[in-house]
């Protein structure tokens, strides 16, 4: 049984795959496995994926029979994992060398049922554009997490034997679903451990789902509101917060148009 299950969903992801791949192949930690399942994309990334698969016998490669979107894409590979830690690398980000190894060692030394680290944001070209998004080496509640989303998706990892397998809300169209699964663990952990080093490079793709500012941030109230059963102005009060906060985290440049 390896030690890490890393869950990879691909979708048109042909021009990013191999390298956010190599990411993971060339990390000083080795025990892992790689779910990389592809959602019925249109180009030819799952012939790339089936080639890489067959060049390392940790990748799984499992393409899906109809399109259902990210969240559904990536509890198909949870259902499959069988290693201690899940972690999360989508087909365009990246990992820094270490990422594996020093997650892994965070989470050991601190006894931590979940964990996440800084990050780079760069865009389409590997380009890293505005401030890295940091995050402070301390323990963090479900309350912490509620007034912000300190987690990037790249970087978290839990523990199985902590928290049991949690999966992703397909219903909420992959928008906020990350954040939701975070919340659901937390409900599950005595706490979230964050690392500050910097270890991975998140991808900014124009036409991302999150892209949309607006649409994000009422699905971020919907999601407060009807699922964690928050009071509807607590929940707008928390959804402006994460708004403001939100505007900061690109305050460097602008993608070029």
């Amino acid at each position: 049984m390896p030690k890490v299950s890393v869950i990879m969903p691909a979708y048109n992801a042909v021009d990013f795959l191999e390298d956010s791949v190599l990411s993971l192949t060339n990390q000083t930690f080795k025990d892992w496995e790689l779910l990389l399942i592809d959602d019925c994309s249109k180009d030819k990334t799952a012939e790339l994926a089936m080639q890489l698969a067959k060049k390392d016998k940790r990748i799984i490669f499992i393409p899906k029979d109809k399109n259902s979107g990210s969240a559904d894409t990536r509890n198909i590979g949870i259902k499959k994992a069988s290693g201690e830690y899940i972690a999360f690398l989508d087909a365009d980000d990246l990992w820094d060398i270490g990422f594996l190894e020093s997650m892994i060692s965070h989470i050991e030394l601190y006894k931590a049922p979940f964990a996440f680290s800084s990050y780079r944001i760069i865009d389409e070209a590997g380009v890293e554009f505005c401030d890295p998004f940091l995050v402070q080496k301390k323990k963090y509640s479900y309350r912490d997490l509620l007034f912000y989303n300190r987690v990037g998706l790249l970087t978290a990892v839990y523990s199985v034997s902590a928290v049991g397998k949690k999966y992703f809300d397909p219903s909420l169209k992959s928008l906020r679903d990350d954040y939701a699964l975070w919340l659901d663990i937390m409900k599950e952990a005595e706490f979230a451990m964050g690392n500050s080093e910097i270890l991975a490079s998140y991808r900014v793709r124009r036409g991302a789902a999150t892209s949309n500012k607006k649409k994000v941030m009422i699905a971020h109230f919907k999601m407060l509101k009807n699922r964690e059963k928050i009071n509807p102005f607590f929940a707008f009060f928390l959804t402006l917060i994460h708004g403001l906060r939100g505007l900061s985290k690109y305050r460097t440049k602008k993608l070029p148009t």
